[in-house]
């Protein structure tokens, strides 16, 4: 059993004690941010552990996801051409398993001078429902002049920017000002499932339920790169602040 199991216990297993009542996690519907798509990040290594992740969600009561593959330049440079075929893949196994359950690929870009370059180039992005789901480092903050520029270009392009695990950047936890500016700007925030569970340690734990308290975040992501996240999602259900975000989510108008 792994560190992670330990912690949060068996979807079937022994529940811990609760801090109130289960949430039924079917009022998200559809998971936005994970890592699906076998074989092309750290994510599902192959297509069992991709419909491993994916029973789970549906036993859940998840009907669909937007699964977002990494793209990095030197790290996974991974581009709409390489992922579609493995996607399609996984589309067509999880369309017999699960037939009502949907899938759609987006992509989880890392903000850089190459990202900013293709949205100004029009190079194409995966960005299903015109949303497009990027990442900052976690070591350090960007820089504010490329951020800024980013978020003018994708929104002029018509596109709406979805920061990805907004709790998971340390630098700004006293700098709360930081997100209010984006969230006031248009950009859609989310954040982990996992970090509400307390997967992170507290301080990301409880810089995601500030963020929730200040009414700033919109969407609930897994995350999944594996069946631990998935555990972590279902030990989240007992939390105050999963409970309170349910009621003004996005997640279900995602596909």
């Amino acid at each position: 059993m792994g560190l992670w199991s330990q912690i949060f216990g068996s979807r079937k297993g022994k529940e811990t004690a609760p801090d109130r009542e289960a949430l039924d996690l079917s009022a998200f519907a559809v998971d936005y941010h994970s890592h699906l798509v076998p074989g092309v990040d750290d994510g599902a290594p192959d297509l069992e552990a991709s419909l491993e992740m994916i029973d789970a969600l549906v036993s859940l009561g998840y009907r669909g996801a937007v699964t977002t593959p990494h793209v990095m330049a030197g790290m996974y440079p991974n581009t709409p051409e390489t992922l579609r075929p493995p996607f399609e893949s996984l589309q067509r196994a999880v369309a017999v398993r699960h037939p009502h359950f949907k899938l759609a690929l987006g992509a989880e870009y890392f903000l850089d001078a190459s990202l900013l370059d293709a949205v100004q180039n029009d190079r194409e992005l995966l960005t299903p429902g015109g949303r497009l789901l990027f990442e900052l480092a976690f070591a350090a903050p960007p820089d504010a002049g490329l951020l800024q520029e980013f978020l003018f270009e994708v929104q002029v392009k018509g596109l709406k920017p979805v920061m990805a695990h907004i709790e998971r950047y340390p630098y700004w936890h006293n700098a709360l000002d930081q997100f209010e500016e984006l969230y006031e700007q248009g950009v859609i925030l989310q954040v982990n499932a996992a970090s509400l569970a307390g997967a992170y340690g507290p301080e990301i734990q409880k810089a995601a339920e500030t963020f929730i308290d200040k009414g700033w975040v919109r969407i609930l992501g897994t995350d999944a790169h594996g069946i631990r996240h998935i555990d972590a999602l279902h030990a989240s259900r007992f939390r105050p602040a999963v409970h309170q975000l349910a009621e003004v989510a996005v997640n279900a108008s995602l596909l």
